[in-house]
């Protein structure tokens, strides 16, 4: 520990320390066989907030004056409204058992902000303690993320960005958790003198600028940028108030580092797959890029359902659920809009207009404190530099809450909750030194109280949401994979009742029944999907699976009843569009496959035109003109398909009509052979008659009849093969040509015979050589 940093460290404090050190490397805990490592940090964060409490209110004398002044501050009072509004949407939520579920979690990151505001107290030299505990913590992320590039390369030879995870469960946790704690690095360098230790903090921030180059998040680049003008607005600022050059050669302690990161990113990495500035190229509102265009599609949606819905959202945790409907045309499979990808939007929807601003009052009252502390206290310069910097890191997680979601990751929320108290204190320390106030013991009492009552049942929610995270691990694998390998004697002790949907919003419920429906117990299966679609009414998961258990009882009207809700909730799931046309063609509805037919068809998925036309083959005879149409359209959508190819011939000639087709060809073939070929050519022509969409009876003909001296009908027979077939076999532009040449033509026949070789038909190229070389 760097001796500046130990002189102002006692036992007096140490309990503190001890806590906050706890809180900022909770990002750590593991998953402990859970789906997702956020489940067991939640827990954890719940039971260190209790034993916080609990040693708070064990000294509650030494902390009384404390934790007034904490609790007193606009922001909290801000911070306590957005819990009570986020509370009282279990009122009007869609799922209440999500609200239970994120106002636990919400009110633990809340108590944590509360709980470091009243330690921060304790800590001597707070703003070294706390910024090398945050480098300690950013050592780590960083050689994680550097160890496992480093794999990757040794591996494979290529860096897969997206892999590069870190401690965290995604790359853009990983990337927002090292970009937030580049300030306190620089605050580091600021204060220290000591060149050696400049030079060394200097490196970090190289190192976890390459980091950030190798993962690629294009939000984390807009991060480092916002940091890179800030600390050089600092330094101008610092070097105009007292004209020492030493404030703006600071700056060159992240300038030196950001380009020998990008240099080493682009001569080393760049050809690896790491390629920063390729990728940086891409931030662009306008790009063609999906994720993009998908963010924006999530930003639409929300606003959409804010403008109809000001006051009350759809409940704190449920846009997950409601974001179903509106992206209903795009889901593929079940992998749903989890978030928005802005958490103050998202806020939004879930709990209006005033559950939005009262979250954006969190962020505008620190900005407020700091703004007001640099320009109006008589702090220290150096306190000054600290709330700066900490205000860009707090910059930073702005950034990260408007294009993804850090408020369901404890990994960023627990830097951010740092970021806050620090700010708070410094503002209520700032107002008792001008208005000293005495502390409240019932207010104090009442916290304290009230935090108990709260902390400990929340406790039995969160283990529960771990307990099913673990659970889900083994009835998602079977989900995924169709498979029955739980015990059904053990499914209602694998996961408890809280939550009730899982990482993917499916219903708990819902995947309980597909067991009893395997078991043959459908009762209890129909009983079980009651539940799940009050859980999540818009997957329709719960549908499909009914109608496939009335199916197997014979219902086969309250089968397509279902199956009808599913395909239109969720049309572009293979599974819905697929089954219901299954259904369809096992009842025989024409009517029903018409009004789907739009929908299913609208995005062009090569499986919903290959069930369209094969349930349209057996419900309408074959010629019919608007399925021949439709199959034609197909046909030419996707050429290369063998079942789309075949399933259009189908429609358009008809089973018998083909056979007969076929019969034809073959006689001809083998009078042909015979040398008949006034014969063949008239069995090709009825071949093609029955059958006008093989190309090849087509082109047969047109040699038959160029053999016999017919060059007229041969090319017009040859032309209907290039002009509306197009085979692009190289053949049929020969035979042209060489009844140009019969015709006395054969200049005009180059231009044929040279895309006859260009296409591979090597017959041509003789004659070619014989007519066009010359």
């Amino acid at each position: 520990m760097p001796k500046n940093l130990s002189k102002n460290f006692d036992t007096s404090n140490f309990i503190p320390s001890l806590f906050i050190i706890s809180y900022l490397c909770l990002g750590f805990v593991p998953n402990w066989q859970a789906v997702d490592k956020i489940a067991p940090q939640w827990l954890l964060m719940n039971i260190m907030n209790a034993a916080s409490i609990i040693f708070i209110l064990y000294y509650r004398n030494q902390f009384s004056n404390r934790i007034t002044q904490t609790l007193s501050s606009a922001l909290s009072c801000t911070y306590i409204g957005f819990i009570i509004w986020g509370g009282l949407s279990y009122f009007y939520a869609i799922n209440s058992t999500e609200v239970l579920v994120n106002i636990t979690r919400q009110l633990n990151v809340m108590m944590m902000f509360l709980v470091m505001g009243v330690f921060i107290y304790n800590l001597k030299g707070k703003r070294m303690f706390v910024s090398y505990v945050i480098t300690a913590i950013l050592i780590i992320e960083v050689y994680s993320v550097l160890n496992e590039a480093l794999q990757m390369i040794n591996t494979t030879g290529f860096i897969s960005a997206g892999e590069l995870k870190g401690v965290t469960a995604n790359r853009n946790i990983t990337a927002f958790s090292i970009a937030i704690k580049i300030p306190f690095i620089l605050f580091l360098i600021y204060k220290n003198s000591r060149p050696i230790l400049k030079i060394g903090l200097s490196s970090l921030i190289m190192l976890s600028i390459l980091c950030l180059s190798m993962i690629q998040s294009r939000a984390s680049f807009l991060a480092v940028g916002f940091i890179f003008i800030s600390f050089l607005g600092l330094c101008i600022t610092l070097y105009l108030n007292d004209k020492n050059k030493k404030n703006l050669y600071q700056f060159s302690f992240f300038l030196i580092p950001f380009f020998l990161a990008i240099g080493i990113n682009q001569t080393f990495l760049s050809d690896k797959g790491a390629d920063a500035l390729a990728r940086a190229s891409t931030i662009s509102a306008g790009t063609n890029d999906g994720s993009v265009n998908q963010r924006i599609r999530y930003y639409e949606d929300v606003l959409t359902h804010l403008t109809s819905n000001p006051i009350f959202g759809v409940g704190l945790g449920n846009w997950k659920i409601k974001s179903i409907d509106y992206d209903s045309k795009e889901i593929k499979g079940y992998v749903v809009p989890y978030h928005a990808h802005s958490d103050f939007i998202q806020l939004g929807a879930e709990l209006g207009i005033i559950g939005f601003l009262l979250y954006l009052g969190i962020f505008l009252w620190a900005i407020y404190y700091v703004y007001h502390l640099i320009r109006f206290s008589s702090i220290s310069t150096e306190e000054k530099v600290f709330l700066f910097l900490i205000l860009t890191a707090l910059g930073v997680y702005s950034i990260d809450a408007n294009l993804n979601f850090p408020i369901a990751r404890p990994q960023v929320l627990v830097v951010w909750t740092m970021i806050v108290a620090l700010i708070n204190f410094y503002y209520r320390k700032h107002i008792q030194s001008i208005n000293p106030t005495d502390s409240s013991p019932f207010m104090n009492y009442s916290f304290l109280s009230l935090a108990l009552i709260i902390l400990v049942p929340s406790i039995y929610v969160t283990d529960s949401v771990y307990k099913s995270l673990k659970g889900q691990m083994f009835l998602l694998q079977d989900f995924n994979s169709n498979q029955f390998n739980v015990p059904i004697n053990q499914i209602d002790m694998l996961v408890p009742a809280i939550p009730n949907i899982t990482v993917t919003t499916i219903p708990i419920n819902s995947i309980k029944a597909r067991y009893y429906y395997n078991a043959g117990k459908y009762d209890k299966a129909i009983a079980l999907l009651d539940k799940g679609t009050d859980a999540n009414p818009y997957l329709f998961y719960s549908e499909i699976l009914k109608s496939q258990i009335y199916r197997a009882k014979g219902q086969i009207d309250s089968a397509a009843v279902y199956a009808k809700k599913a395909f239109y909730g969720l049309p572009n799931n293979a599974l819905h569009s697929s089954y219901y046309m299954d259904i369809i063609k096992l009842s025989q509805d024409r009517e029903s496959l018409e009004k789907a037919f739009k929908l299913l068809v609208s995005k062009n998925d090569l499986n919903n035109w290959g069930n369209y036309l094969t349930v349209a083959s057996v419900l309408y005879k074959p010629k019919n003109k608007t399925v021949t149409a439709r199959a034609k359209q197909a046909s030419i959508l996707f050429p290369q398909n063998k079942n789309i190819q075949n399933l259009y011939r189908e429609i358009a000639v008809g089973p018998i009509a083909f056979k007969e087709a076929a019969t034809f060809s073959n006689k001809a073939l083998a009078l042909f052979n015979q040398t008949d070929y006034k014969n063949a050519a008239i069995n090709f022509e009825k071949a093609f008659e029955l059958n006008p969409l093989e190309f090849y009876y087509y082109e047969n003909a047109a040699t038959a009849n160029y053999l016999l001296g017919n060059s007229e009908k041969a090319l017009e027979q040859i032309d209907v093969v290039i002009n509306d077939m197009n085979p692009l076999n190289g053949k049929c532009e020969y035979i042209k040509a060489l009844i140009y040449i019969k015709l006395g033509d054969p200049i005009g026949a180059c231009p044929l015979l040279q895309i006859s070789v260009d296409s591979g038909y090597e017959e041509a190229k003789d004659t070619f050589d014989q007519y066009c070389n010359q």
